[in-house]
C-alpha cells in the first residue's frame, strides 16, 4: 500500500512516468509467459526495469522543459502582437479612366 502512494507522488512529479510503469508491467507479464521456455537472468530484468523507469523520468523532465519553452515563445509572440494593429489596411488602388 505504501508503494502506491510513492508511485502516485512520482506520477504527479513526472508526467510520463505512467508509461514507464506500464512498460515495466508489460515486461513482467512477458517474462512470466516466457519463463517456462526461456530463463531471463535477474541482471537483465533489473536493467530493463530500472532503465524503463529512468528513461520515462528523463523524458518527463525534457518534455516539461520543452513545453515551457514553447509556452514562453507563444507568450512572447502574443505580447509583441499587442502593440501592432490586427489588420493593416491595403492601399486603395488608383483606377485611371480612359478618355474617348
Amino acid at each position: 500500500r505504501a508503494m502506491f502512494f510513492v508511485i502516485d507522488q512520482l506520477a504527479q512529479m513526472f508526467s510520463l512516468l505512467k508509461y514507464g510503469v506500464s512498460a515495466v508491467l508489460v515486461f513482467i507479464g512477458v517474462k512470466l509467459i516466457v519463463s517456462r521456455m526461456y530463463h531471463i537472468p535477474p541482471g537483465v530484468v533489473c536493467v530493463v526495469l530500472v532503465s524503463a523507469i529512468g528513461f520515462s523520468m528523463v523524458c518527463s523532465v525534457l518534455a516539461d522543459k520543452w513545453n515551457e519553452a514553447q509556452e514562453s515563445r507563444i507568450a512572447s509572440k502574443a505580447s509583441s502582437k499587442v502593440n501592432t494593429p490586427m489588420h493593416t489596411p491595403m492601399p486603395t488602388p488608383v483606377i485611371k479612366q480612359r478618355r474617348p
